[in-house]
Parts: structure tokens; C-alpha cells; sequence
């Protein structure tokens, strides 16, 4: 994200970041140049010419938590944070405190900008970079399926209100056999027997679980980071391939997923696409019997 924006224009430039005020910082944001990677996306302010605040009532501090994990545990690049608070807000009706990020601002380009100005050698050169951090996420081993420090679950493999909090694998599993019964009761997925998705996740991993090219930078050194880690977690390696394949049509997807390769776990995404009615259309719906069992204790 390149900028042309003089120094003099960022309202906190030349301070020291840890020693300026979280209200000082809040209260900057309103004159800082604004990032915006497109539309529907937090907002993202530049408040030093080396710094930016992240904010909004629908990103978390689980995010923050998966960038320091992913810091200490692998050598992907990405953004290093300085501070993140929540604030409590008090606007009628509105459901989740405002969340702020105060992170290190990457020079660099966004991946979507210039894909296509690449050559095929330039394009394949990135994917295999990318490649290369998902496999150094998926030789982390974690224990409870979430994001870092546990919270809600989100993204398209969650329906679009969240899931969760999962405990366990156990937890995981049942709620996709939940999803996997919604299907049942509208013809979807009839191929699965009930129950498919039991033992099928125990093992789990780190995942991105967004690696869209909006969230891909390339660097001064045309190295690749990633940003936007709000929807990682620990998750069965199964998800990032599942995530990549959803309606993939694009040559960065189909790069990707080459890499990945055909075989792998490719059972267990079939599996999880099958569902994609209960994710999508049927997000909200609820297995009919489990229906049935509940009106009628309230009856």
C-alpha cells in the first residue's frame, strides 16, 4: 500500500506510539488518510507513516492473538503489532464494543493491484511463496479449535453469523453434523450419511482461511505478506484447501490449489463443500428434529 501522503498530513507523526494515549490515538483517526481495501472492509487509518489503526465493531482481538502466535511460531511476514484495546460502546442497539488494532504499516503493494501486470513466472513465483506459509501453518499443531486464545468462529466455513465457541474437536465435528442434517431436511448432501463428519477432525492446525490477493502484499523486497488474520485459527488442514476451493475460478485460487495438490485431503473437502447450503442459504436453520424436540418441551 504505497503512499504519497506527506509526512506533515499523518496526525501523529515523530511521536512516540508508546507513549501516546489510546484516547489520543482514538481521536486521531478521524483526520488520519484512511485505507480502504474495499468495500465492506474495516477501516484502516494511517496515523504515523509507519503505523495504522484497524478498527471496527466486527473485528476482534482473537486477531491480534493469532499475529503474536503466528510471530513467535513461524517466519511468515506480518504486520507487528503495537496495541489493541477494546472500547465499550454505549449506542443503542449497537451488539459488539468497538475494536481497535494499532499495528506496523507494510510499504508495499496490494497482491490484487498488480497480479495481473505479472508474467506467469512472476505469478507462480508469489503462489509458491504463499505455499510455502501454508505449510508452515499447518506443521503447527493446537489443541482447541478457534482462533488463538478461543472466541467465536467466523468466515464462510461458519455461516455468515459465527460459530461457536468450540471446546474440543468433538464440539467441531457435532456442529457440522448439525449443518450436515439442515442439508438432510432440504434434499442437499444426501450422499453423507448422518454422522460423516464424526472423527474426521482431530487433528488441527493453523490456518488463514482468507487468502484472497486483497489480503496479500508485495513487499519493497518482493517478498509476500499477509495480512487480515481476523478469520484464523486452529482448524483441520482440511479448511484451508475447503476455503481456497469454495467457487474457486481464479487463476490465484487454481495456482494455489495446484500447489496444494489434488489429493490431498480432498475427500474430507468434498465432504465440507457438500455442506455449503447449511453455511450459506441455510446458515440460520436448524435441524428439524432437534426443531420438533425443542416446541415440543416448550409446549
Amino acid at each position: 500500500m504505497p503512499s504519497r501522503i506527506a509526512a506533515e498530513n499523518y496526525p501523529l507523526e515523530g511521536r512516540d506510539l508508546a507513549l501516546v494515549t489510546r484516547d489520543e490515538i482514538t481521536e486521531s483517526i478521524s483526520v488520519a488518510p484512511e485505507i480502504r481495501l474495499c468495500d465492506g472492509a474495516p477501516s484502516v487509518a494511517r496515523v504515523t507513516s509507519s503505523a495504522v489503526v484497524k478498527w471496527s465493531r466486527h473485528i476482534h482481538l482473537s486477531e491480534v492473538r493469532n499475529m503474536r502466535y503466528l510471530a513467535e511460531h513461524t517466519k511468515i511476514p506480518l504486520p507487528h503489532d503495537i496495541d489493541a484495546w477494546e472500547a465499550e460502546d454505549t449506542t443503542e442497539g449497537d451488539e459488539f464494543n468497538m475494536c481497535y488494532i494499532l499495528m506496523e504499516y507494510i510499504n508495499g503493494k496490494v497482491l490484487i493491484d498488480v497480479w495481473d501486470e505479472l508474467d506467469e513466472t512472476a505469478q507462480h513465483g508469489i503462489q509458491s511463496q504463499v505455499y510455502e506459509y501454508i505449510l508452515q501453518l499447518q506443521h503447527l499443531d493446537v489443541e482447541t479449535p478457534s482462533p488463538i486464545g478461543g472466541g467465536i468462529s467466523e468466515g464462510a466455513l461458519f455461516t455468515r453469523y459465527g460459530a461457536g465457541p468450540f471446546e474440543s474437536s468433538d464440539d467441531l465435528e457435532a456442529w457440522y453434523n448439525d449443518r450436515l442434517l439442515v442439508c438432510h431436511d432440504y434434499g442437499h448432501a444426501t450422499h453423507l450419511s448422518p454422522g460423516a463428519f464424526s472423527g474426521k477432525f482431530k487433528k488441527l492446525v493453523m490456518c488463514h482461511l482468507d487468502l484472497n490477493q486483497r489480503n496479500a502484499l508485495v513487499g519493497d523486497e518482493k517478498e509476500m505478506w499477509l495480512i487480515d488474520w481476523a478469520l484464523s485459527g486452529a482448524y483441520p488442514p482440511c479448511f484451508e484447501k475447503a476455503q481456497l476451493a469454495w467457487g474457486a475460478s481464479s487463476s490465484w485460487r487454481m495456482g494455489l490449489l495446484g500447489l496444494v495438490g489434488k489429493e490431498a485431503y480432498q475427500d474430507e473437502v468434498d465432504q465440507l463443500l457438500a455442506t455449503t447450503f447449511a453455511l450459506g442459504t441455510g446458515g440460520y436453520a436448524q435441524p428439524w428434529a432437534r426443531s420438533n424436540i425443542t416446541k415440543s418441551i416448550a409446549s
